[in-house]
């Protein structure tokens, strides 16, 4: 099905592996990593303030605590 002997296929697999190799490389660099990390940390935040807390109808009294004093 496929000549492996043939230089041609050889060439064109080697040039097509190292074109594949160079456009990868630069994803998993430690700049890459460090460019990514700065791009995360400087994203806008969107809000973390709490959102309304529940208040349910029910009328329901606290125990009171004995003191001593």
């Amino acid at each position: 099905m496929l000549d492996i002997g043939n230089p041609i296929l050889w060439f064109i697999g080697v040039i097509a592996f190292a074109a594949a190799f160079f456009l990868v490389r630069g994803r998993f660099g430690v700049e890459a990593k460090a460019r990514r990390r700065r791009e995360r940390s400087n994203r806008p935040l969107i809000s973390k303030r709490p959102g309304p807390t529940v208040r349910f109808a029910a009328n329901v009294d606290k125990p009171k605590r004995n003191r001593k004093a």
